[in-house]
């Protein structure tokens, strides 16, 4: 089989497309024939070495694809050959792939392999930030950093979903058009306003009930200008590097706001097999009646693996990028 596989981390350089040696199918196991892989920045950190959970190496890249069941290991009773299905956490950026079979989830065939691949990581982050973490009430207004980004934009139609009331920032005329035409209530170009200023005037001085931030750094400490008493931040991303805010301080400035803050990883969900099982299905039903649809920005040959994760670091693209073998 092909794989792009890292021997090193480093440049796109070290983005290597290489013949690896075909998968075993084991009994608890199924043999996909990947169509479509979906990228994230934890990719780009990865590759970087700025990632928390490193793998060994040589390594292929990736957590989420979609393909076809080629084989089936003798436990295995959820799948069969020719379903159509989609890989969540197993490496991804390959032509074939043997999964353990709770990694495979299948999908009707009216969703296409593109749209699948896109779904779990995205999705499933904003599925369970707005309704496990916080428990989102129609009617909340929720800021949304890097709205045009993947969670993004998974965001604004789960939020569309739950009546929410949503803030997005976003750096380029061209993002914010999409998201406006997506539905999202206000955007916020964070290079040319004041962002605090801005969600202060929008929220009639309230601030937001729910900010989801993926940047950090040193400015994280803004969001707590920006909520609303009992508002909560969930920090999910480090764009920006870990925050250098003193949280006892910025919490204690004034105690009777009752402010929350909560951190995410989407692997606190996939601990929980039954939360996991119940959300995927949820979003999967979305996906097939059309109530999202993920936003793919750009397609490119899984052999040129370097151009896409160029893309995620030029903040260049609204929505997924695809690699297709």
């Amino acid at each position: 089989m092909k794989a792009v596989r890292i021997h090193a981390t480093g440049g796109l350089d070290v983005l290597k497309y290489e013949e690896v040696s075909d998968p075993v199918c084991r009994d608890n196991e199924v043999l996909v024939g990947i169509k479509s892989i979906s990228i994230n920045f934890s990719d780009v950190l990865i590759r970087r070495g700025e990632y928390p959970y490193m793998p060994d190496f040589p390594a292929i890249l990736g957590s989420e694809s979609s393909g076809e069941v080629q084989q089936v290991g003798s436990q295995v009773e959820h799948v069969k050959v020719g379903d159509r299905v989609i890989v969540f956490g197993h490496p991804s950026y390959c032509t074939l792939a043997a999964v353990p079979a709770t990694k495979v989830v299948p999908f009707p065939d009216n969703v296409d392999f593109d749209a699948a691949a896109a779904l779990p990581i995205i999705y499933l982050t904003a599925y369970h930030m707005l309704h496990t973490v916080r428990r989102v009430q129609p009617g909340e207004t929720v800021l949304i950093y890097a709205a045009a980004g993947g969670v993004g934009t998974a965001t604004i139609q789960l939020g569309r979903i739950a009546g929410l009331k949503m803030i997005g920032l976003t750096s380029q005329d061209e993002k914010a058009k999409l998201i406006k035409e997506m539905g999202i209530d206000h955007v916020i170009n964070y290079r040319t306003e004041p962002v605090v200023e801005r969600v202060r005037e929008i929220t009639a001085g309230k601030g937001a009930d729910l900010i989801l931030d993926c940047v950090a750094g040193e400015n994280f400490g803004d969001n707590f200008r920006m909520l609303n008493t009992l508002g909560q931040v969930i920090w999910f991303g480090i764009a920006d590097g870990n925050p250098t805010t003193d949280l006892l301080k910025a919490i204690g400035r004034d105690p009777s706001q009752s402010y929350g803050v909560s951190m995410f990883h989407l692997f606190s969900v996939m601990k929980n097999p039954q939360l996991s099982a119940e959300s995927f299905a949820t979003l999967i039903r979305y996906l097939a009646e059309g109530k999202i649809a993920p936003i793919i920005y750009r397609k490119v040959p899984l052999e040129h693996a370097h151009e896409a994760h160029k893309i995620l670091e030029d903040h260049e693209n609204t929505g997924k990028v695809i690699l297709n073998p």
